[in-house]
């Protein structure tokens, strides 16, 4: 009788354990799921946020003289260092795994000398690391975007653009179009 008592408590507390277990799983988040391809981030994040500081301070010669664009009010300011915030957290989603296309999107390229998504893909899968540094090198320049925009450094904001267009276009050579040859 002693023995059946306590096969009956340890299968009770067994029981009991795997039951809270389950419940504590199943209330976990299991953390960050990407929805958007990395095609879908790049259109509607990434691009966006770098024209902003890319069109944020020019000087534009013509007929009528020389124009310097800058910010220059509060708003303005905060729109730019918005769009520096903007490219800064992008990183953070491009470094989650995801799709670099919907499958019916991989097999399209958007140039001749572009890789389709799914060709794209192998290359990230076959080098994740490199993938992630390309990545984090964007951010880093980012990063120093916003402390621009945060110092309302007109001149080192053009400056760091030229920094944000290296990481692009480094990171575009090896998995958008290896094959072709762009100075940058």
């Amino acid at each position: 009788m002693k023995i059946f008592r306590w096969l009956f408590l340890i299968s009770a507390i067994a029981l009991v354990v795997s039951c809270r277990s389950q419940q504590q799983q199943s209330a976990a988040p299991a953390g960050p799921v990407p929805v958007g391809t990395v095609r879908e981030v790049m259109r509607g994040i990434v691009d966006p946020s770098a024209d902003v500081l890319f069109n944020a301070v020019s000087t534009t010669i013509s007929a009528a003289g020389v124009e310097d664009r800058q910010p220059r009010t509060d708003e303005e300011w905060e729109l730019v260092q918005r769009g520096a915030l903007t490219l800064v957290e992008a990183a953070n989603l491009l470094v989650l795994p995801r799709r670099v296309a919907h499958p019916e999107e991989e097999n399209t390229s958007a140039a001749p000398e572009e890789l389709t998504p799914a060709e794209i893909q192998k290359k990230i899968d076959a080098n994740r690391e490199a993938w992630v540094k390309h990545v984090l090198q964007l951010q880093s320049v980012a990063t120093q975007a916003l402390k621009t925009t945060q110092a309302r450094d007109p001149q080192a904001l053009f400056d760091v653009g030229e920094h944000i267009e290296k990481a692009c276009e480094s990171c575009h050579m090896e998995f958008w179009y290896p094959d072709d040859v762009r100075p940058f």
